[in-house]
């Protein structure tokens, strides 16, 4: 589902993130949990960087939640990142190498 992102600002007390998001006509509040953003990516840290750097996967995350979710508000959990870190790895298909067929050049024989 296409989205615009609106805002997005990190709550320093509580170091959760806050998206606004338009999808289609609607707009929706995500919450992203401070656990969600450490979960996100290596090494972990829940600062608004990383809450900038990963706007994209929190909102592909609540989109695909849309569906079987009422009300404006959507809380992204470290669970939601890790189940959609499992999909997105399972669904990368492996890109087959294809061997060149050159013979190897030695530099020492010249």
């Amino acid at each position: 589902m296409p989205y615009e992102i609106v805002t997005a600002s990190l709550n320093a007390r509580d170091k959760s993130g806050r998206i606004d998001v338009r999808f289609g006509p609607e707009i929706k509040t995500l919450v992203v949990s401070r656990r969600a953003l450490l979960s996100v990516a290596s090494p972990p840290r829940a600062t608004e960087l990383r809450l900038l750097q990963y706007v994209d996967t929190f909102c592909q995350i609540a989109a695909r939640r849309l569906a079987c979710t009422n009300g404006d508000t959507l809380r992204i959990t470290a669970n939601d990142v890790r189940r959609w870190l499992c999909a997105w790895q399972i669904s990368e298909s492996p890109v087959p190498i294809q061997a060149a067929r050159h013979p190897l050049h030695d530099a020492r024989s010249g």
